[in-house]
């Protein structure tokens, strides 16, 4: 039989090994978490082999821009506006007429010098300028219709840019949860080890069965904002349901996308703004409609000219021009000349108010853009760094045994928390680049900070 002292030591000996098979799978855990979390890279990182992510979402925004049916309606809305500018600076159309005068009762051209056929062709000239104007009108009414397509265009890129955000950082979430089920695996194993061994509880056990069991919950919910992401790219690039998807960007903590110059984007911003195009135009418009409503004060002209046949009799010609008399003119266009003044005036606040919601809204997507890369720069060169350094100083107590076993599994959950929320962070910074080149007016379609978002991921991450 064994003695007492022999049972004590082989207990120990099985202790010690199931400690260094703690250790070691927990070592291994931190290696690999390490490896996805590099010192330097880029803000959306590819394999080597594939083309750039920056590329890969470029070449999404086209083809978006080239298949989606709503940019095609604006755009032939803006066509059918345009093909309308010509026609309101054109003439009147001519008149011909025939008439016959006849004297007598029985027909007698050509021996009566009184009877006649005659042909005469009249036409209407505005007022010198009123046909310019018209034509002048009509073309800002067309450029604001213009401005659709270009507020379509602008929405559809920033819609495939966010929903392609979306996408990656489902699918870094998703391989983070793989990532963690299987440290789980590993350390449910050991546990179950150092529980044979008597040097464990039942506790730790059930608590690495339920961590495993959150965390199949949080890949279900991963797997399904894949599939929405996914059904929303396929949306805004037309293509059929459950269409492959051939995206390999990745979202990797490492360098990040240099913030744009503010005063070059705010100078874009005044520049491209569909809204702001549009109160520009609206204002222009107002002001060629009231000198056209003054101009319709002076008087048209008509002009004519005939030739009278009379059988065998010398013909006749005749030529006249005739003025209208705007004798009414004045209680019809004074109220459009009072209304085009005011839409002049309106317009104008407008435009004033827009340029300075945009120089603001500008100025807060810039700000929110900073945050977020100085965030995501503190994910890079401190808290992840920090995190494994507490990982591996948890792993070094724990060797000595002046730590518990917790310790160890609460630096790893630490670790793996923050690295989701630096995931959503660097999404977060592609979808607020989106908001920025957007120019929308829109505050409701801003993202949330970075920080409400990661930390929200964070919190929903399941601790160790």
């Amino acid at each position: 039989m064994v003695g007492r002292e022999e049972k004590e030591f082989l207990r120990r000996s099985r202790a010690a090994a199931a400690g260094v098979c703690v250790v070691w799978c927990l070592a291994s855990a931190s290696a690999r978490a390490a490896e996805t979390v590099p010192a330097t890279g880029v803000l959306l990182a590819a394999e080597p082999e594939v083309p750039s992510a920056a590329g890969e979402v470029e070449a999404l925004v086209a083809e978006a821009l080239a298949k989606n049916p709503e940019l095609a309606a604006a755009r032939q809305e803006a066509a059918a506006a345009r093909a309308r500018v010509k026609p309101a600076g054109a003439l009147p159309d001519p008149m011909l007429s025939v008439s016959y005068e006849n004297d007598g009762a029985k027909p007698s051209l050509g021996t009566e010098p009184m009877t006649r056929l005659s042909f005469m062709a009249q036409q209407a000239l505005p007022f010198p300028g009123k046909l310019g104007l018209a034509e002048r009108v009509a073309k800002a009414d067309a450029a604001r219709v213009g401005t659709r397509p270009e507020r379509v265009a602008l929405g559809l890129a920033a819609g495939v840019k966010r929903a392609y955000a979306d996408l990656l950082e489902s699918r870094e979430d998703l391989r983070l949860v793989e990532e963690q089920l299987e440290t789980w695996r590993d350390i449910e194993a050991v546990i179950r080890a150092r529980y044979a061994a008597g040097m464990g509880t039942q506790q730790d056990i059930l608590r690495a069965q339920s961590e495993r069991t959150r965390l199949l919950q949080r890949r279900r919910r991963d797997e399904a904002a894949e599939m929405t992401a996914a059904s929303e790219l396929r949306r805004l690039l037309f293509r059929p349901p459950n269409a492959p998807l051939s995206i390999v960007g990745r979202l990797v903590v490492g360098a990040i996308l240099p913030v744009p110059a503010g005063e070059t984007v705010l100078a874009r911003a005044l520049e491209v703004t569909p809204e702001l195009k549009d109160a520009t135009l609206a204002r222009e418009r107002a002001r060629l409609a009231a000198e056209l409503a003054r101009r319709n004060l002076r008087p048209d002209f008509v002009a004519s000219a005939a030739y009278m046949n009379r059988g065998g009799l010398p013909m006749m010609w005749s030529a006249a021009v005739g003025v209208s008399i705007p004798l009414w003119a004045g209680e019809k266009q004074r109220p459009l000349i009072a209304e085009a003044e005011s839409l002049f005036a309106s317009a104008s606040a407008k435009e004033t108010s827009l340029r300075r919601q945009i120089q603001a809204l500008t100025e807060e997507r810039l700000i929110r853009i900073d945050s977020l890369s100085a965030e995501a720069k503190l994910d890079a060169e401190g808290i992840l760094v920090q995190d494994r350094l507490s990982v591996d100083a948890a792993l070094a107590s724990y060797r000595t045994g002046s730590v518990p076993f917790v310790t160890v599994l609460e630096a790893l959950g630490t670790y793996f928390s923050d690295r989701l929320a630096a995931v959503a962070r660097l999404a977060s910074l592609i979808r607020a680049e989106a908001d920025l080149y957007e120019f929308s007016l829109d505050r409701s379609a801003q993202a949330p900070m970075a920080s409400t978002t990661a930390a929200a991921a964070a919190s929903a991450s399941p601790k160790m």
